[in-house]
């Protein structure tokens, strides 16, 4: 009896068949899988926004962006420089009552500084990480100490600061208007609330999304506590909790952002999520307008040096400039 069965090249061909088939899949099983991630992203965001506003609810506004003096919501002043940073502790410290850490919370010693000694305690419970600060598709690690901020938990979200650069100085006019976000260094006679999102709510970003490798040393800033546990300053700890509009998101260091910590950005391709003052979520193109206008002498704080509007983005991070927002595309 003549047996049957496959000839060499019958075999060789069923192979290249199947690897043309697999190599067809793949594509398609990642872009499943990052379709999951950013799902899973985006439903943080949507939990943090949720506790924001449930602390808003308590509060009567949102807390600080970086309490430099203290812990919020008001504690002993310490002797941080305000203008390299400060201590103390952010708006998402403030959250963890509200997405049921309440035994997080109150493990912390709240009056911060005690004659003049750093809380050893406070510095260990921020180096606790949290899975709701993590983007599935960010890479960074759990913790990191970078020399200028102790080790602590990172984050893939950080707080919306102002539409332009920096944090130093004090409280004049034109500083008001150059920190013209939601969250702030408590250099405010008060903390932003909902009240104070002239431009509505649905057009004031409040939180976006960081990624990690955004330098030259593969890291970011971001943590979710704050930047330190001692009664000395950390060198631009802000940076650690709030990033600013001035710089488009995804550019990095190596590709000359001279401050990638301050830096809105994601893995996700294409853009970066962001949660909006009314809980929304959305996903920002990359390529959304952007003026790239830095702050000049106090200028008017809306407008470039040509005199024209600043670019779409940046107006997304201010609570109140009066500028329409055309052609926006939220997804």
């Amino acid at each position: 009896m003549k047996r049957r069965g496959f000839t060499l090249v019958e075999l060789l061909v069923v192979i290249a068949i199947i690897g043309i088939l697999v190599g067809l899949l793949l594509p398609a099983v990642q872009a499943a899988r990052e379709a999951a991630r950013r799902m899973s992203c985006q439903n943080n965001l949507k939990n943090i926004a949720l506790a924001m506003h449930n602390y808003h609810d308590a509060n009567r506004r949102f807390g600080y962006g970086h309490h430099f003096r203290g812990i919020h919501p008001a504690g002993n002043p310490g002797n941080g420089n305000p203008a390299q940073g400060g201590m103390g502790y952010g708006w998402a410290f403030g959250l963890l009552p509200f997405f049921e850490q309440s035994n997080l919370y109150n493990q912390f010693d709240q009056r911060f500084v005690i004659m003049e000694k750093t809380i050893t305690q406070n510095g260990l419970l921020c180096a606790n990480p949290l899975s709701l600060f993590s983007c599935p598709s960010d890479t960074k690690p759990e913790t990191r100490n970078d020399g200028q901020i102790r080790p602590s938990a990172t984050s893939s979200y950080q707080g919306a600061g102002s539409s332009y650069n920096g944090w130093q100085g004090g409280t004049g006019a034109g500083n008001a208007l150059r920190r013209n976000g939601v969250f702030e260094r408590n250099n405010r006679t008060q903390n932003y609330g909902i009240a104070n999102m002239t431009d509505g709510t649905s057009n004031t970003i409040v939180i976006c999304e960081t990624k990690w490798d955004m330098d030259n040393g593969r890291r970011n800033r971001s943590r979710i506590y704050g930047a330190s546990d001692r009664l000395e300053w950390a060198q631009g700890a802000t940076n650690a909790l709030c990033v600013n509009g001035e710089w488009p998101m995804n550019w990095t260091a190596p590709e000359g952002n001279p401050q990638p910590h301050r830096t809105a950005g994601s893995n996700h391709v294409g853009g970066a999520q962001f949660a909006f003052g009314d809980g929304s979520v959305h996903f920002l193109s990359e390529n959304i307008d952007h003026t790239a206008t830095a702050w000049i002498n106090n200028a008017n704080a809306y407008l470039k040096p040509d005199g024209l509007p600043y670019g779409t983005y940046q107006r997304l991070f201010s609570v109140s400039d009066g500028l329409t927002l055309e052609n926006l595309d939220l997804n």
